[in-house]
């Protein structure tokens, strides 16, 4: 029987080809399986420590001054003398004369007025002498009830307020003569003066805008968020001194950074219609340590609000969505947290972390709850 090897050569590689892959397959070395060396990464952490805060509410305002009047005319007249102290910017104490007005006409009325005062007092002194005569006289003479015409007593009553009328003109006479000069109310500063010598003056004409520096004040508006922080009534009450909040201001002039200390008297118990915000108002003491302030300067404030008691204050950026990443037994938790006020780049809260936690403060690429970590 012949066979063709030449047909079945195909089949032979197929079937070779499977025998060996099969023994390959077979006495193919076992895998050893090797666990991942994982390296923890090195973070920061803060220790959670509850403790008493106090709000501080930043604001920012112009210093203004708290009393500001404007001088007018009373009388009229020629001004005649101005002080150097009544100049734009000039300072000035309380008492100082700043300036003069021609007073010789009101000199002059003030004696014309002096005489119709004694004639008056004269004139009542002659009417109470024929009345005390009168009623002698009929005392002796008369019989019945007499008149008051009898007795004099209209000419008497005529005669006293006559001499009313006198000593009110005089009165009035010396006021005038009084108001020719403009004594300064109190100390002070000029702000705009508006007359020169020479000028003539009548009754309600303006001189000059001047200002208390005993105190300035300052407006401090507060955002919506800060409100409930603040802790003082928004109804325009006039606080007493031991509520008053302080208020700590700086400011940078001239290359020199100043700092003055105030509080807050009282809100403004309205909304600016245009930034949506109340504001209060701050004074502020001239001291030996506030007086390098001046009206107009722009300044920054820190206004004391309430306090809180069991608050932990964390970094800003640590918190997300009120939620918190702690590290715990080198491994990363997560926990929901109470924030009660963000301040600059602090948070303040007030539940879900536990004293002495271990607060993550690094910034991570992922964040996985059970993920190894290694504090620094």
């Amino acid at each position: 029987m012949n066979i063709n090897f030449k047909k079945l050569t195909p089949f032979l590689i197929v079937f070779s080809s499977i025998v060996v892959f099969t023994l390959m397959i077979k006495l193919k070395p076992e895998a050893e399986f090797q666990k991942p060396n994982v390296i923890p990464q090195v973070v920061e952490t803060m220790a959670a420590y509850p403790s008493e805060v106090k709000a501080k509410i930043n604001s920012q305002g112009t210093i203004r001054p708290e009393h500001e009047i404007i001088i007018t005319s009373e009388v009229s007249g020629k001004v005649e003398w101005i002080s150097t102290k009544f100049l734009d910017g000039a300072g000035f104490s309380i008492g100082d004369t700043l300036m003069k007005i021609e007073k010789r006409d009101y000199e002059l009325a003030l004696i014309s007025r002096e005489s119709s005062l004694f004639q008056a007092r004269l004139a009542l002194e002659r009417e109470e002498a024929e009345a005390n005569l009168a009623n002698i006289e009929w005392k002796r003479v008369g019989k019945g009830d007499a008149s008051s015409l009898t007795l004099r007593e209209p000419q008497l009553a005529q005669a006293r307020a006559v001499l009313a009328a006198a000593e009110a003109a005089y009165e009035q006479s010396k006021r005038n003569l009084k108001r020719t000069e403009v004594i300064a109310p109190f100390d002070g500063r000029v702000r705009k003066k508006m007359v020169d010598i020479g000028a003539n003056l009548v009754p309600g004409s303006r001189i000059a805008d001047i200002y208390n520096t005993l105190n300035y004040e300052v407006r401090l508006p507060v955002a919506d968020k800060d409100i409930p922080f603040l802790g003082i009534p928004l109804d325009g009450t006039t606080l007493s001194e031991s509520n008053r909040p302080s208020v700590l201001l700086t400011t940078s002039y001239g290359g020199d950074t100043f700092q003055a200390n105030g509080y807050i008297v009282r809100s403004e118990s309205q909304i600016d219609p245009k930034t949506r915000m109340i504001s209060v108002i701050a004074t502020i003491p001239m001291n030996k340590m506030n007086k390098k302030l001046k009206v107009g300067m722009f300044v920054n404030a820190e206004i004391d609000g309430l306090s809180f008691k069991n608050i932990t204050v964390v970094p800003r950026s640590a918190v997300k969505n009120d939620m918190i990443w702690v590290v715990e037994k080198n491994y990363l938790r997560k926990k929901s947290v109470e924030v009660i006020r963000y301040e600059d780049d602090l948070a303040f809260i007030a539940d879900g972390l536990n004293k002495n936690d271990r607060v993550l403060v690094t910034r991570l690429d992922s964040y996985v709850d059970g993920m190894p970590v290694r504090e620094n």
